[in-house]
């Protein structure tokens, strides 16, 4: 019924649709005008709403957390233990601390060169010189020689606190007095300020990062190359190197898809209605992401390119069938409304399996997953709108045009193609493509089960090896070599041997107790187990009780940084009778840390204070944490998570009995982590959820419309196939599954549903109009299976061109997509029929071929009426023969008779 109301509004006023549409367009573009979806991309959108999120956001919220922020610095004659080269990075040091935005965002904003960590601030003691005071120690080394300078690194180098820490900022230390580079690292305060979450603390000190890029880059420096390499400053390279790639692949895209159109149409006009409507509909989809107020993500990237393969198929199935009903009686408006109705049910049935799909992901955590859904959801809906009113609409006032001028809206070459495929022998013009559908349709007429039991033998192939399928995450594949960069970060993570990358163990209740401090000590015992994921050195380990330690041992003469308080050495040892280094009660526990906190020693600089908090309102201590080094290259996040999980064992089990409220390991890895996850949870129920909904839906509508609920069933059964082989053609080529290409599931359910619909409705509509097995197959692979090829190879084509772009994941889903569109097209043409035929056979639906009748309800009835039609012609002619004969004076009663029995069988 709605499609019978489209196809009259658009017959009876085509000049309103057109104008309606564009009303529509006028008004998205204006909301786009309103609220520009052009903002900075934040990955702080990925984080989705958990305890690993929340214990971060607790941390953020209590204590002054460290953000490090590495700057690589080469030598430029290859040697920084220079005095040009000490020179120089401090004015770099100087640089930073005289700007505002980065001065004030560093863990100590009143003196910020506290919180440099550099070559020539470790040497600093050694030349007599002060690293607070960054401008008078430049002036120190600038009348240094390299000598006394190389001097200064072997003093540092043997002292046991310190050679570690000054022989890992070194890049391609040779092992006595010379390197290729070192590191400048900044010591960033990115806990939550008032007012903000983690999120936007994240994006504060994205802003940052950038800041420290600029000041860099306009620095003019003679002796060392300095690289910025803040996360965010890597980001935007890589965004700003894309976007240009993106960019050029997009014209490479409309180039390849008006060409396949050209190929397929032959007419320029269509070519242009269709390249319209797919711009109309990436408008409204962008609209409606505006007036949602989504924000900006990497997923909204490939929303366009999803348009235009899915619009591009039904602009190419609406104006095949039009065309093909055009040639009979040239009836525009009859033309028009059967591409309607006939095309536009299938084209709905697919709209909406396609939306379920999609919309699917409205459960997920993650808002760039949800939002992408809904406006991918959104995006296809406007398309079809637009494409069974738009096209329709304008066909018929062109074509109407064309009619008034006493020319035909077809060219002869179309006329005479369309003829051919609906089988009429003008003369022998077969196209490859018509001869690769002929061999479809004629394998599935005459060996459905030979296709069938190949078929079965690649899907098992394909099985076995997808059980080989894995999911990886490894941040490293987001950089593209093209990108100078990614150069320099590789560089950093393989040159020096530190990571700026730290965990946190989250412990939340009553935690000023001798059971967590206890447990505490057991967890870093356990976490310097010399594992390959954590940080083996109890140093770059910092918690409550070994702030207490620090406090309370006495290293000033070989650690020049040294926290120790002669006071609290006394008072620690009383509490500690047995000489563990932990407080021996509860009591001793409270005691020290009261002292510490809000007691005499509460002026004294100390590390205790930054990983334990109190809360006044209950005089208790409610929040502690380990701060861990760990090392998942951006890659072992699971495995880094893992570790730490099983190292905490005896703090979780305080957890279970009762004594804290929570133990979370949380911090970079573990959030990386739980994103990765619930990204393949989203994704994986996503395809669940469309394949069940689309199994009901199919099933359900074939069903209602035809009395075919096992059409519905048989119509998915090749998607199924198509997901089967994707996934072990992922794991033949050595593809995981990743962020990008896990979409390819919910992909191959939702758009290769849509090439199965096309065919099992059109093979229906032929059943019932011929009555005939042989001619619906023919017709049904013939026809819509032409139009089919023409969609599948546009989208084959707009998606294989991101096998060019240069970001590896982007690369890897365009070739994925590519392959699932062209896998989902040869089911559609070469197996389905297959099954269709077996179906057909199997149910008595083509009980006897060589007659007009079969079981579809509606076949016997438009039989029925085809019968009385000829009838109702029959006696109109006896009637005009018997008063022939009677003017001519003839005897018509024989006639009379026949005709007095005609009416008798019509009544």
């Amino acid at each position: 019924m709605l499609l019978e109301n489209i196809a009259e509004n658009v017959n009876k006023n085509p000049k309103t649709t057109v104008g309606v549409v564009l009303f529509i367009t006028f008004l998205m573009i204006a909301q786009l005008a309103l609220n520009p979806q052009d903002g900075t991309i934040s990955q702080s959108s990925f984080l989705p709403d958990n305890e690993v999120i929340s214990a971060l956001n607790d941390i953020g919220d209590k204590f002054s957390t460290e953000y490090p922020v590495d700057t690589l610095i080469y030598g430029n004659d290859e040697d920084v233990l220079t005095s040009k080269v000490f020179v120089e990075i401090l004015e770099i040091e100087i640089a930073f601390t005289d700007n505002s935005l980065i001065a004030n965002n560093s863990m100590n904003p009143q003196n910020p060169s506290n919180d440099m960590v550099s070559l020539p601030n470790y040497l600093a003691p050694f030349v007599e010189g002060d690293a607070s005071d960054l401008s008078a120690l430049k002036n120190i080394y600038s009348n240094k020689t390299d000598r006394e300078i190389k001097d200064a690194f072997n003093a540092a180098t043997q002292n046991p606190l310190l050679a570690g820490a000054v022989i890992n900022i070194l890049g391609e230390y040779d092992g006595n007095e010379s390197a290729k580079a070192t590191k400048i690292t900044v010591n960033f305060d990115n806990s939550n300020r008032e007012g903000e979450t983690t999120g936007d603390a994240f994006d504060r000190m994205v802003s940052v990062e950038l800041e420290m890029n600029d000041v860099v880059n306009k620095m003019k420096l003679q002796d060392i190359e300095p690289h910025s390499l803040g996360q965010a400053v890597l980001d935007n390279e890589i965004n700003d190197a894309s976007n240009e790639s993106t960019g050029q692949l997009l014209i490479l895209v409309v180039v390849l898809v008006i060409g396949v159109l050209s190929a397929t149409f032959r007419s320029p006009l269509d070519v242009t209605l269709t390249m319209v409507a797919l711009l109309l509909a990436i408008i409204w989809s962008n609209g409606f992401a505006s007036f949602l107020d989504f924000e900006p993500s990497f997923f909204a990237i490939i929303v366009p390119i999803l348009l235009v393969g899915l619009g591009v198929d039904y602009g190419i199935h609406l104006i095949m069938r039009y065309r093909e009903d055009l040639i009979e009686d040239w009836d525009i408006k009859k033309a028009s409304a059967s591409s309607i109705i006939y095309v536009g049910s299938a084209l709905l049935l697919a709209t909406t399996t396609t939306m379920v799909g999609f919309l699917s992901n409205v459960t997920s955590d993650i808002t760039p997953i949800r939002e992408f859904g809904i406006q991918v959801a959104l995006g296809v809906l406007s398309a079809f709108v637009i494409f069974v009113t738009f096209i329709p609409a304008c066909r018929v006032l062109v074509d109407t045009w064309y009619q008034n001028k006493g020319t035909k809206p077809l060219s002869e070459k179309n006329i005479k193609l369309m003829k051919e495929k609906k089988g009429e022998n003008i003369e022998d013009t077969n196209s490859s493509l018509n001869y690769f559908m002929d061999i479809g349709a004629k394998v599935s007429l005459k060996s459905p089960e030979k296709v069938l039991a190949v078929v079965a033998v690649i899907t098992l192939l394909a099985g076995v090896t997808a059980t080989g399928i894995s999911t990886e995450f490894d941040f490293n594949d987001f950089l593209p070599e093209e990108v100078e960069i990614t150069q320099h970060f590789h560089y950093l993570q393989d040159e020096f041997s530190t990571s700026n990358e730290f965990s946190f163990i989250y412990i939340s209740g009553s935690v000023a107790t001798f059971d967590v401090f206890n447990e505490m000590n057991n967890t870093q015992y356990e976490l310097a187990d010399g594992d390959k994921w954590v940080n083996t050195d109890q140093s770059a380990m910092f918690s409550p009780i070994n702030g207490m330690r620090d406090l309370a041992n006495d290293n000033s003469e070989i650690n020049p940084f040294d926290f120790y308080d002669s006071t609290f050495e006394e008072l620690f040892n009383s509490r500690d009778e047995n000489g563990d280094l932990v407080p021996d009660t509860d009591e001793d526990v409270r005691y020290l840390l009261d002292w510490i906190m809000i007691g005499e020693g509460k002026t004294i600089p100390n590390m205790v204070s930054n990983f334990i908090y109190y809360d006044e309102e209950e005089d208790d201590y409610t929040v502690a944490y380990i701060l861990v080094n760990t090392k998942s290259k951006n890659a072992y996040f699971e495995e880094v998570v893992n570790e730490l999980v099983k190292d905490t064992m005896s703090l979780e089990n305080l957890e279970k009995e009762g004594k804290v409220d929570s133990v979370v390991v949380t911090g970079p890895p573990a959030i990386f982590d739980v994103v990765i996850k619930t990204i393949n949870e989203t994704m994986i129920g996503s395809i669940a959820y469309t394949i069940l909904l689309s199994f009901i839906i199919l099933t359900a509508v074939f069903w209602y419309t035809d009395g075919q609920p096992l059409l519905g069933i048989i119509s998915m059964l090749p998607v199924l196939l198509v997901l089967v082989w994707i996934l072990g053609t992922m794991v033949t080529i050595g593809y995981t599954l990743n962020v990008m290409t896990i979409l390819i599931g919910a992909l191959t359910v939702g758009l290769g549903v849509t090439y199965a619909i096309h065919i099992s409705h059109r093979f229906i509509e032929e059943m019932e109009h011929h009555h005939s097995l042989d001619k619906a197959i023919n017709n049904t692979v013939k026809n819509t299976g032409s139009a089919l090829f023409g969609a599948a190879m546009t989208t084959v084509l707009g998606f294989g061109v991101l096998f060019f772009a240069i970001l590896p994941p982007m690369k890897q889903f365009g070739t994925m997509t590519a392959l699932t569109i062209l896998y989902s097209f040869l089911s559609s043409v070469w197996v389905l029929p297959s099954m269709l035929v077996i179906w057909a056979r199997s149910s008595g639906l083509a009980k006897n071929l060589n007659e007009l009748e079969n079981t579809i309800p509606e076949a016997k009835d438009k039989s029925k009426a085809e019968e009385n039609e000829e009838d109702v012609e029959d006696t109109k002619e006896d009637e005009t023969e018997a008063k022939e004969t009677e003017e001519n004076g003839e005897e018509p009663e024989d006639i009379k008779n026949d005709i007095a029995t005609h009416k008798a069988d019509e009544d």
